[in-house]
């Protein structure tokens, strides 16, 4: 039996749970999990709260099998992830900010997505942003954000530097927070569908064959052949459009600025391509679940290009 089986095995299941099996665990598991991480047997696939609980989706080095490990967290504290593995400190200050879940033993508590402008922001948030300083002869500060010239959302960067050397580089992000992980409780699976697909403009349609993809493993149904050939299909135009721009805009970075126009050609190109294929230049709100005619009570549908 692998640690990972070991650690499945002792908590108590939750039934019915698709894709993957869920279960409920206690702090000791919960650590025990953690460990894992930092011993690279286990990798950490995702960390995320609710208002009493927190949840970790964890996936074997061995076997490649995943699972979701549940924590209660009554009074609103549970074991540090990051403490051990420090890719999570992001995460859990997500988990506070949206949850007040505080993360014993963590090295960062500072707020990531609060900026001190919501109604019950905590008073650290309300206090300027402290970043991370940067300690050395001849290094020097450059402050990127975070207002951007271009249509890249709003981003605040400190970099400290060496001549060419970047020593430090320390961002913060969430200043355009949309809260779509509460918009989505109790809505239907068509409503669902459509606040995924605008979490971020640009990658509309990976978010959305996402959410697609789960609600349909939950229901234990899968999407026909044409559905799946028309999802790829526009996330590889997606994929094309977006990495022309993020070429382009490398390119531009080091002034090769002739570079940065013909890629901008190249990403119209596919937008429009898109357009005349789907309707939409980012084919927002064509991908859905196959499901959601049986479930939705909308009065007004969401467009399906396999319909």
């Amino acid at each position: 039996m692998t640690l990972f089986d070991e650690i499945i095995t002792k908590g108590k299941r939750v039934s019915a749970h698709r894709p993957v099996p869920r279960v409920v665990v206690d702090a000791t598991v919960w650590t025990q999990a953690v460990h894992a991480f930092a011993d690279e047997r286990t990798t950490l696939l995702g960390l995320w709260g609710e208002r009493d609980a927190a949840h970790m989706a964890l996936r074997d080095g061995e076997s490649g099998k995943v699972a979701v490990l549940s924590l209660a967290c009554p009074d609103r504290r549970f074991p540090s992830v990051s403490a051990a593995h420090p890719p999570a400190v992001r995460l859990e200050r997500a988990m506070r900010d949206l949850y007040g879940l505080i993360a014993e033993g963590a090295s960062d508590a500072r707020p990531w997505l609060d900026h001190g402008q919501w109604p019950h922001s905590r008073p650290e948030a309300r206090a300027p942003y402290e970043f991370r300083p940067a300690e050395g002869e001849g290094l020097h500060r450059i402050v990127v954000g975070p207002i951007h010239a271009g249509i890249i959302e709003p981003g605040n960067f400190r970099f400290h530097a060496g001549g060419e050397t970047v020593v430090r580089l320390e961002e913060r992000l969430g200043y355009v927070h949309k809260g779509i992980e509460e918009l989505m409780v109790g809505v239907t699976l068509a409503r669902g569908a459509q606040l995924a697909g605008r979490t971020s403009g640009d990658s509309t349609v990976a978010y959305a064959i996402a959410f697609a993809r789960a609600a349909e493993a939950a229901l234990d149904v899968e999407a026909p052949p044409r559905a799946i050939w028309l999802r790829a299909l526009m996330a590889e135009l997606e994929r094309l459009a977006n990495h022309f721009g993020d070429i382009g805009a490398i390119c531009n970075d080091a002034s090769f600025t002739l570079m940065h126009a013909h890629t901008g050609v190249l990403r119209e190109r596919a937008l429009r391509a898109a357009d005349a294929a789907f309707g939409h230049r980012l084919m927002r709100d064509c991908v859905v679940p196959v499901a959601w005619r049986a479930i939705s009570t909308m009065g007004a549908a969401p467009r399906s290009v396999y319909s």
